[in-house]
């Protein structure tokens, strides 16, 4: 994995770089749901070598477009990431959409807590510029700060 995640904010949308080497991508994330808050508590809930949860799934969406963050734990010390497209890159306004996946954009299986430490590094850069009251410039919702407790709490 990447040594670093990096979240970029302005203007109510989210700019998350991630990945090493040519495999780097951004992708952007419309502050219509929060995704950020979404990504923090599933890394959360991944990040203990017992994790909560053996799959999890966040929506980047984009307008149009936008990415599936897909994780799992395909075994106690690892962690997967696979990025894939959203298939119907109209989904924001299809009246029947459903959450397809398209082509993988991204794919990496890490040591778990090497791969959760980059996101927490990631979210911990976002807290270092929040303002009061959980405030990040640019982004429509609140720090996700109890997911980010969690998860450096998970890291030990």
């Amino acid at each position: 994995m990447a040594d670093d995640v990096t979240f970029e904010f302005r203007s109510a949308w989210c700019r998350l770089t991630l990945g090493s080497g040519p495999q780097r991508q951004t992708f952007h994330a419309t502050g219509l749901n929060d995704a950020f808050g979404d990504l923090a508590q599933a890394v959360a809930n991944l990040a203990r070598p017992r994790p909560v949860v053996e799959l999890q799934s966040v929506l980047w969406g984009d307008e149009p477009g936008g990415v599936f963050l897909d994780f799992a734990s395909p075994v106690a010390d690892h962690l997967a990431l696979v990025v894939h497209a959203v298939a119907i890159r109209t989904w924001i306004t299809a009246p029947d959409w459903t959450p397809e996946r398209g082509e993988v954009l991204l794919r990496q299986v890490a040591p778990r807590h090497e791969l959760a430490s980059a996101f927490l590094r990631g979210f911990e850069t976002v807290s270092a510029a929040t303002k009061p009251g959980g405030i990040i410039p640019g982004w429509p919702h609140p720090f996700p700060d109890t997911a980010v407790t969690e998860l450096r709490r998970a890291l030990g």
